[in-house]
């Protein structure tokens, strides 16, 4: 059974390779002829109906052959991370620029080029600010929104869903929160909310993480971006109704970046279609590194479509993060 169950996701890795680099459905034919596996052709196609059922196959005709779903697509990830499979680095040109600006736009295009995705890299924000004012406020039902205020001007506003909690609760809930956090540092909040979720379950730990990731994260920072004409080029994306969603909702600038290319632990973030918060980012897969650079925290991230090669992306992405913060603090 272990024996079967790795063959499979060789199959599924065999069959996001193929079809990452093609874009059309792969068959079990193909597979055998790249003689990657030791076996029949009738055990392929036992293999990929097997991942068709699981939900990490699917195929869009009849007769065609396999695609990868989301499903499939996190399985492999999650492998390749396991595994050490990720192509850590990509061979990432080392950036050299006179400035920060022309630093970050060189690596936001020195991304876009290697991995043929959209590529964002924000400019760090300093985790020096105090928070001056955070506010609980009921919009709608089991609703709220958690809004947070620095000292140093950024307001970051968080919806936060708290079906069952009365109006009274929601007062102490603010009450509690004001006490741990305002007149704190960002990096005191981070180690007082992270002895919350340690010590508090319920309401106050899940909305002490969303103050963490308020404040201490870059979701508000400048961002240089490159490679819009990479995306589009997709075939995914080549009629303009299947990229209006998207594009739409960058142009309005109604993307919550703080919570979408970051994680409380600040570590690498992979979103893959559906895994989005947003149904209008349901085509599209992210993957963001944070990095740390003096008293402040930028990300660097890709966007592309969930048909994208994970492996060089996240190791591009990582290498990108190292770039960045080396520049910030001026060792390149």
């Amino acid at each position: 059974m272990e024996r079967s169950m790795s063959r499979m996701m060789a199959v599924l890795h065999a069959v996001i390779e193929e079809y990452v680099e093609t874009g059309s459905p792969v068959g079990s034919r193909t597979l055998a002829e790249r003689g990657d596996f030791a076996v029949s052709p009738a055990t392929i196609r036992s293999d990929l109906s097997r991942l068709e059922g699981s939900g990490h196959l699917t195929h869009p005709h009849v007769s065609a052959g396999r695609i990868p779903t989301d499903l499939g697509y996190r399985a492999a990830v999650d492998d390749d991370l396991a595994s050490g499979a990720v192509v850590h680095g990509s061979g990432l040109p080392l950036v050299r620029a006179d400035s920060v600006g022309e630093a970050m736009r060189g690596i936001a295009a020195a991304l876009a080029n290697m991995t043929h995705c959209l590529a964002i890299v924000s400019d760090p924000v300093s985790q020096s600010a105090s928070i001056s004012r955070i506010a609980l406020v009921r919009t709608k039902g089991p609703q709220a929104v958690l809004i947070v205020v620095c000292d140093d001007g950024r307001v970051e506003s968080r919806k936060v869903s708290c079906p069952g909690i009365s109006d009274a609760d929601l007062a102490r809930v603010e009450g509690i929160l004001a006490t741990l956090f305002v007149g704190s540092d960002v990096s005191r909040a981070d180690l007082e909310s992270y002895r919350l979720d340690n010590a508090v379950d319920g309401l106050v730990a899940r909305l002490a993480q969303l103050v963490r990731s308020s404040v201490a994260r870059a979701g508000d920072a400048p961002r240089t971006s490159a490679g819009v004409r990479f995306l589009l080029a997709q075939p995914e994306f080549r009629e303009a109704t299947d990229v209006r969603p998207f594009v739409g909702a960058f142009e309005d600038d109604d993307i919550d970046f703080g919570s979408l290319l970051t994680s409380p632990d600040g570590g690498l973030v992979v979103r893959i279609g559906r895994e989005n918060p947003d149904d209008r980012l349901s085509a599209l897969s992210f993957v963001a590194r944070e990095y740390q650079a003096g008293s402040g925290v930028g990300f660097v991230a890709c966007v592309g479509p969930t048909r994208m090669d994970y492996r060089v992306t996240i190791g591009a992405v990582e290498a990108g993060a190292e770039q960045a913060a080396s520049v910030i603090d001026g060792t390149l």
